[in-house]
């Protein structure tokens, strides 16, 4: 039953970032992707429902890579 509750809590996570990353942040880690249509979005968000973590990580070190070019 926890295992259970585990999953859905992670399926949760992963949609939440999912939505977040295909319409609000994909076209900066791909600039192929900034006028890409919404069914481009669609397709990509059960690959970030289950690879939530991994992007999640390389969006945040991606946004620290900037914030740190702009102090130089």
């Amino acid at each position: 039953m926890i295992a259970l509750i585990l999953i859905y809590i992670n399926f949760i996570f992963g949609f939440c970032c999912a939505i977040w990353f295909a319409f609000f942040k994909v076209h900066k880690i791909d600039e192929g992707a900034a006028h890409s249509s919404i069914w481009f979005k669609l397709i990509i968000v059960p690959a970030v429902i289950l690879l939530w973590p991994l992007v999640l990580t390389i969006t945040l070190s991606q946004k620290k890579k900037v914030i740190e070019s702009h102090k130089k």
